[in-house]
Formats: structure tokens, C-alpha cells, sequence
């Protein structure tokens, strides 16, 4: 019988036909699978393997006690290629299993410079394509950051992902900075969130929240009109306090003059009643200041009503330890 323990350490070696992007016959590469654990049971049913066997009826399971968040897959290969995209099946998608296991609901993915990008899926079977830089690289990490159902106290509920496809070109990427795909200027931008078509956000409030992240990092003077009127001198002083701290910098006119791109966010309903509502905003916004060019990563709550003014903000996550 093989040990159990020797067989958790041992990387499983596969060979992979890898799709091409581009017109041509697929090739095979041997890409190393490692995981952070697996859930032990005497016919390794569980085993990484099952990540990339072509079968999504069967899967790989974590075999933390945790609800899998910080649980991780690693692929590496004998030679760096470039993967633009990662076709993942959520979940255990094998009859009657897919609820039975947790399903990811946001990662990282993580090169081995030690850059990354988030992304996010949904909470449905089939494959689901996350879209990648294409720079090369001799392994990649998938990182779990939350998943599905959410605050659902089951330990014995694992993490399962029943199979992972990597899409490769062989194409050129520029080095300089620009290589991916989603940007005008070819700067890749990591995907938008999954919208919730059950219970969507009101397009109002998707506007107004839109509107927040330009206006607060560009220290705009209309800020404080995005909030409902009552609570409007509080925010218009922690803000007029944090624009001093800017000119005391000598950083006020270069945040004045920023480009501000929030295309990236996505928008989740956690509530609403008549004039109040909870929304989830998570995703990336890309900044554009000085020298910076980033997407920064935000994932954040607001609570909002509506009055005479339609709907202004209420409350927000973090907003007295950010001022």
C-alpha cells in the first residue's frame, strides 16, 4: 500500500495538451502539480491529480480543517511558457456532489516574481476562463482568498475544484510593461468581477459608488455631496483634514491631477429595502498619478439611502482609520 504521507509530498508529473491560441496543432507539455493538501481517503480520491485528468466529474479537495481560504494549486513546468488564460471547474462537479463541497469564490494568482492578480468566479458548474498576462513564467500559484457558501460554519465541508485547462500561446509579449490584454494601452487589467443578474444593484448606485472612488482619490471638491445630507459635514471634515495632510506633502496637486479608472470594480447587492440598502463594492481600480500606474484592489461595503437626492451614501467600511 503506498504511504499516504510519501504520496502528499510526491509532485505529480501529468502530460497536457496545452491550447494553442492561435492556429495550430496543440503540443504536449509536463506540467508539475502541487497542492497545499488534499483530502486523505484510502482510494486517493481526492488526490491533484484529478486537476488536470480531463474528467471534471472528478476533483481535487483540500484536506485543511479550514473552509479552504489560503488552500492553493500550483502548476510548473520544465520550460517558462506564457498561460493567458486558466479554465477552472469550480466545485466538485460530479453528480450530485457540487454542493457537498465549498467552491471558490475569489483567488490570487501568484507568479514567481512575486506579482499577482486577483480574480473571481461564480457559483455555477462549467468552466470558467480567467484571463492572464501571458508573461513567462516556469510555474503559477492559485491562491483561494474566499469561497463559497459564505458563513456556512461546517468543517467537514472541503474546498473541491474538479479540473484546471491552461491556455498558452507561443505569440511575443512586450516586456516593457504592457503585456496582457484589457487596457487601451495593452496595460493588463485583471477581469470584472461576476455580476449577480438574480438580485442585481441598481444602476443609480452602481453610478454613485463608481463615482466615490474617482472623487476620493482625485480629492475632489464635490466629494461630500455623495453622502446623504446628515452625515455630510462629518465626511466633508475628515476628508478636508486629509487633503491638508496632502499639501503638507506636497502630494495635493499631483492627486488633483490623477487618472482614475473604476471599469474594474464589480458590485454585489448584501441588502436592500426600500430607501436603505447594503452593497458590496470588490474588484480593481486603476490609478493612474505621477509615476504610478496601478490597478488597486479594494473590497469594500457601503450602506446607502435614499432621500430627495436619491441615493447617497451612508456608511462606509474603514472610513475613520483611512482619515
Amino acid at each position: 500500500m503506498m504511504n499516504a504521507r510519501w504520496y502528499r509530498m510526491l509532485p505529480l508529473v501529468l502530460p497536457l495538451l496545452a491550447v494553442l491560441l492561435w492556429t495550430g496543432p496543440a503540443w504536449a507539455l509536463n506540467v508539475n502539480v502541487r497542492v497545499s493538501s488534499f483530502k486523505m481517503d484510502l482510494g486517493l480520491e481526492y488526490a491533484p491529480g484529478n486537476l488536470m485528468d480531463g474528467d471534471p466529474s472528478t476533483a481535487w479537495a483540500g484536506g485543511s480543517i479550514s473552509s479552504g481560504e489560503g488552500q492553493w494549486m500550483e502548476f510548473s513546468f520544465d520550460m517558462p511558457v506564457r498561460v493567458t488564460g486558466l479554465g477552472i471547474y469550480n466545485g466538485h462537479q460530479g453528480e450530485g456532489q457540487f454542493e457537498k463541497f465549498r467552491r471558490i469564490r475569489s483567488g490570487r494568482v501568484v507568479y514567481p516574481d512575486g506579482s499577482e492578480f486577483p480574480f473571481w468566479l461564480r457559483d455555477e458548474k462549467g468552466e470558467q476562463v480567467v484571463k492572464c498576462p501571458g508573461k513567462p513564467a516556469k510555474s503559477l500559484r492559485v491562491v483561494v482568498d474566499s469561497v463559497f457558501p459564505e458563513g456556512v460554519a461546517l468543517a467537514r465541508m472541503k474546498l473541491a475544484v474538479s479540473e484546471v485547462k491552461l491556455y498558452l500561446t507561443l505569440m511575443s509579449v512586450p516586456e516593457s510593461g504592457e503585456q496582457g490584454k484589457g487596457g487601451a494601452d495593452g496595460k493588463f487589467v485583471p477581469q470584472v468581477p461576476p455580476a449577480d443578474t438574480v438580485n442585481p444593484v441598481p444602476e443609480e448606485i452602481k453610478a454613485l459608488l463608481r463615482d466615490f472612488y474617482v472623487k476620493q482619490a482625485t480629492l475632489d471638491d464635490d466629494y461630500y455631496l455623495l453622502f446623504a445630507p446628515h452625515v455630510r459635514d462629518r465626511f466633508d471634515f475628515q476628508f478636508e483634514v486629509f487633503k491638508e495632510i496632502q499639501r503638507q506633502r506636497k502630494t495635493y496637486k499631483l492627486f488633483r491631477a490623477a487618472k482614475v479608472d473604476p471599469a474594474g470594480l464589480g458590485f454585489e447587492l448584501v441588502y436592500l429595502d426600500k430607501d436603505v440598502a447594503e452593497v458590496r463594492a470588490f474588484g480593481t481600480y486603476r490609478v493612474q498619478v505621477g509615476k504610478l500606474d496601478k490597478n488597486l484592489e479594494d473590497d469594500s461595503v457601503f450602506v446607502l439611502m435614499k432621500g430627495r437626492e436619491g441615493w447617497k451614501i451612508l456608511e462606509l467600511d474603514g472610513q475613520e482609520e483611512d482619515f
